[in-house]
């Protein structure tokens, strides 16, 4: 795969998916050999992305800190950013920051929590897949059939 066809599709997928043209649970992207690894993290770095390597279950693109954010969200399954600002010993807006890049990437899927203590929006944190590679809502098959129109 050569790293402008990995542009091209990782561009459209996450443009498909910012634009709510296409719905998911989240994205895994899974059975990578190490080239087209290399070649969907250079795309992911030029467009400031992260996503999950299913396979290995960690973040490619990503700093250490957003890792490290990833880890123990998998470690708790289900949480709120409180949750997650308290296991990683750092403030709740930056708890928040971090699950935001977490939720653009398909890493992490939310809903509101039932059981808020508060005014405001409070939401209940998961993986989306498990911490396994189960494939859930993962985009299979011919994926440009996904994106009618696309060009792909």
């Amino acid at each position: 795969m050569t790293n402008s066809f990995a542009d091209e599709l990782i561009g459209k997928l996450y443009t498909s998916l910012a634009a709510s043209d296409v719905t998911s649970g989240g994205v895994q992207l899974l059975g990578m050999n190490e080239e087209t690894r290399d070649a969907v993290t250079v795309c992911l770095e030029r467009r400031k992305l992260v996503a999950v390597a299913g396979d290995e279950q960690r973040l490619l693109a990503s700093d250490e800190l957003l890792q490290a954010t990833y880890a123990v969200a998998r470690h708790l399954n289900q949480f709120r950013a409180a949750d997650l600002a308290s296991e990683l010993a750092i403030s709740l807006p930056n708890a928040n920051n971090r699950l935001k890049r977490l939720l653009e990437a398909g890493a992490l899927c939310r809903q509101p929590d039932p059981e808020r203590e508060r005014g405001g929006k409070q939401f209940t944190y998961q993986l989306p897949f498990g911490a396994s590679t189960t494939r859930g809502d993962v985009l299979t098959g011919p994926l440009w059939s996904r994106f009618p129109g696309s060009g792909l």
